[in-house]
């Protein structure tokens, strides 16, 4: 499932609460749910949302923006959210196939810039599952070749 987040911090009081419930209901409606604690709405007063590709849903409150900023995730509003179909969420295109010594880029957020480096393995046991030569591990990966234009920069990819 794709990854999206919803900031509700400009909502407040009880339209945050009414629009949360709505964004919730919607997520059961297309497979998410609260990671182990299933399909009820809840948090509703958090000012963040964040739906992973695990089709669990967690909720950051205020003072952990830096936490929900850093997610990975399609940032989407919630009435953009509340109009997606079941098919806009499916998977996510696929991950490049990467073996060892591939010409790769990597970073861990959004914010950071986009350094080259050489593809080693992927470690799933990992947070940061991309390994490169040398050991270093990141959360995210690409291919080199076609993305040359990335390197030194935070854009992210088209």
């Amino acid at each position: 499932m794709k990854e999206y987040k919803i900031d509700l911090s400009g909502y407040e009081g009880k339209v945050r609460e009414v629009v949360s419930e709505a964004v919730q209901r919607h997520a059961f409606e297309l497979g998410y749910e609260w990671g182990g604690y299933g399909k009820k709405e809840t948090h509703t007063d958090s000012p963040y949302l964040f739906f992973n590709e695990d089709c669990d849903m967690t909720h950051v409150i205020t003072g952990d923006e830096r936490y929900f900023e850093q997610r990975k995730g399609t940032l989407i509003s919630a009435a953009d959210f509340l109009a997606l179909t079941p098919e806009d969420v499916k998977e996510a295109p696929k991950e490049p196939e990467l073996k060892p010594f591939d010409r790769v880029l990597v970073r861990d957020c959004d914010d950071q810039m986009w350094t080259a480096s050489l593809y080693s393995h992927r470690d799933e046991n990992l947070t940061f599952i991309h390994r490169t030569v040398g050991g270093t591990g990141y959360k995210r990966c690409i291919p080199y070749e076609g993305n040359e234009h990335l390197l030194g920069t935070t854009e992210n990819v088209k």
